[in-house]
């Protein structure tokens, strides 16, 4: 007998065994208690039985082994085979015929559900992934035996679906309709997500598949309007051709958003896949936090991201590369992003509602000073005393040694801070040692745990200019580490972008708005609202014909992101209602890159027998059966009433 079958055993007799103890030694002697401990024990032996869910055998001479079809409801079920006849009639008359010989029914798109096989007609296949896992669980917990899948084969999770085949102990099966036609799609579009004037905006297209001839068209469009024409080599089957295209100057599209399209000019068996959209900005009238780095370092690759969740403003990221030479951080790799120069680093810098800069030293002084003079927002990581003195502090030379948390001092962040000392979170590095006493100690550290504390984060205010200087190095190793370091890490920028931005919110905020100017197909549209956390927003999104898909009530968690629910491809205008009103405009791009997977090998998705020890004849799961449940109600009932009648609590 397997440990997993003694295991539930086990348990039972000690809780029994407990249970017993109370009603013998603890609870008064009254009459009927052995009914009465019958009564818990029927209930904790139903408990662990459903938590065990063995497969109960069916009776001999029954019925025989329960049989369901579960038919594929994904899009590239829509694709056409090489005769030109979709894939999903035949699918779905193929799972017609199974049911009509006493399987029973189910669709397997962005839900699983139970269908009528005489009103498949109206079914609709637009699930962006086929993840048949969850479906194959639920037939078996049904009491399914065997299964059979109508698939096109391009399942996201064969491994699962068998795996939880063989667990539950059902047979699965495949049922593919004819394959589908030779396919090519756009799989990439790349571009920037801002631009500035001055440069060259550009970007790459990718496209993935096999067909039957040498080259195809990429035709890119800017607002609608043709633009550049692609002709790239067709990819061998499984492979991919890339291509990058200029868009020009980026001051002659025009300053704000642009729409991005690149379509391949190519029919083939699935037209989901044939275009892509992005939306790029031209010279954005916010910068929101901008963080440029001096020095080489690893700060800047955590401190991004964890600046852009927890402000919700437009982040952007710079690193020197040369004297006079800034690179774009963030950017994909297939962009090559152009780098800037001083001039156009300190505009930036000028515009920024918060800036946050790394590496400081007397180098950098001459192009930090002059752009950020009227900055109201700064965060500092000085190099040395130099740098620190551009944040009102005066400090010494950097003190080596491994630096740890020391007890938190009075401070705007002190109860979050107050969380890190008991945190075992790893030491800094190289403290500024203050030396004029001005006060705004944040964090305070010990060399090696003990002697004098010395300031690792000073906040001071001077009129409306709130500087956050950071005196120690390595904080970048609390979220290099996964768990409770990463969370520490994020809560430390949190709580002090907080009180930067507590005075007032920054004029170039964006307010309520998607997270994404075009969002993926099939996955509830993200929102993020800056300045809102805790308030009801009236969020009303209209499609291109003008109707209201989306009039609700929305309530900002903390962390300013919510999402509502997916919608279909298409261009929408949305409205945001809080202490102000935002509007603007998204769009759900059509896109489903299903069709790029390779088809499974039928081999891959067939389980022919259960796992050992199941039952030959069949049978469900004990979950799936109302008699365990009745059960452990009358008896909790019973005890219940027992214990009133005889007088116990």
């Amino acid at each position: 007998m397997s440990l997993a079958a003694v295991l539930p055993l086990l348990l039972l007799v000690v809780l029994g065994a407990f249970c017993g103890w109370v009603y013998c030694r603890r609870e008064f002697a009254v009459r009927g208690r052995t009914l009465l401990l019958g009564a818990r024990l029927v209930a904790l032996a139903g408990v662990l039985a459903l938590l065990w869910n063995p497969v109960v055998p069916a009776a001999a001479g029954g019925t025989p082994p329960s049989r369901f079809v579960i038919l594929d409801a994904s899009a590239s079920m829509t694709a056409l085979t090489a005769e030109g006849a979709p894939l999903w009639v035949e699918a779905v008359e193929r799972a017609r015929t199974l049911a009509r010989r006493g399987a029973r029914l189910l669709l397997a798109g962005t839900t699983v559900a139970a269908w009528d096989p005489d009103s498949l007609d109206a079914a609709v296949p637009s699930g962006t992934e086929s993840l048949l896992a969850g479906a194959v669980g639920i037939a078996a917990e049904a009491g399914a035996r065997e299964l059979t899948l109508v698939t096109d084969r391009r399942v996201g999770d064969p491994v699962a679906a068998t795996a939880v085949a063989r667990r539950l102990g059902v047979s699965l099966t495949v049922d593919s309709p004819a394959g589908a036609g030779e396919n090519l799609g756009l799989a990439r579009l790349v571009l920037p997500a801002t631009a500035e004037p001055g440069g060259t905006l550009g970007g790459s297209v990718e496209v993935e598949g096999s067909a039957g001839v040498d080259s195809v068209t990429v035709t890119v469009s800017v607002d609608g309007r043709p633009h550049t024409s692609l002709r790239l080599a067709a990819p061998a089957a499984g492979g991919v051709t890339a291509a990058r295209f200029s868009l020009g100057a980026a001051e002659a599209l025009g300053a704000g958003p642009h729409r991005v399209t690149a379509r391949l000019d190519h029919p083939d068996a699935f037209p989901h896949d044939d275009e892509r959209t992005a939306v790029v900005r031209v010279d954005p009238e916010e910068t929101g936090v901008l963080l440029v780095s001096f020095a080489p370092d690893w700060e800047p690759r955590f401190l991004l991201p964890v600046l852009d969740q927890v402000t919700g403003l437009p982040v952007r990221g710079f690193l020197r590369t040369g004297p006079d030479r800034f690179h774009p951080m963030a950017a994909p790799a297939a962009l090559r992003p152009e780098p800037v120069d001083t001039a156009t680093l300190a505009r930036l810098l000028r515009r920024a509602g918060m800036v946050a800069a790394l590496g400081v030293d007397a180098a950098a002084l001459d192009l930090l000073e002059g752009a950020t003079a009227r900055t109201r927002r700064l965060l500092l990581f000085p190099r040395d005393g130099a740098g620190a003195a551009a944040g009102g502090v005066a400090a010494a030379d950097p003190l080596p040694g491994q630096w740890y948390l020391d007890e938190a001092p009075p401070s705007p962040i002190a109860g979050e801070a107050g969380r890190f000392v008991a945190g075992g979170l790893p030491p800094l590095s190289d403290i500024l040692p203050v030396v004029d006493g001005g006060g705004g100690v944040a964090l305070a550290v010990r060399l090696g745990g003990a002697g004098d504390p010395e300031a690792a984060l000073v906040l001071r205010q001077e009129g409306r200019r709130r500087t956050a200087t950071v005196l120690a190095r390595g904080f970048w190793r609390w979220a290099f580490r996964d768990g409770a370091p990463r969370e520490h890490y994020r809560r430390l920028w949190a709580a002090v972008g907080g009180w930067l931005m507590a005075d007032e919110p920054p004029p170039a905020g964006p307010g309520v708005g998607p997270v994404r100017a075009v969002a993926p197909r099939g996955v509830p549209v993200r929102w993020r609202g800056p300045g809102h956390e805790g308030e009801e927003v009236t969020l009303t999104v209209t499609d291109a014909a003008g109707a209201t898909v989306l009039d609700s009530a929305v309530w900002v968690p903390p962390g300013g992101f919510f999402a509502t629910p997916p919608l279909p491809p298409g261009r929408y205008a949305y409205t945001a209602a809080a202490a102000d009103t935002a509007t603007g405009e998204f769009e759900v791009e059509s896109f489903t890159g299903e069709m790029l997977r390779r088809a499974v090998d039928p081999a891959e998705l067939t389980v022919r027998a259960g796992p050992a020890g199941a039952s030959p004849e069949g049978g469900r799961p004990l979950r799936t059966s109302p008699l365990p449940y009745l059960a452990i109600l009358a008896a909790l009932c019973s005890e219940w009433v027992g214990r009133r009648r005889a007088g116990l609590r």
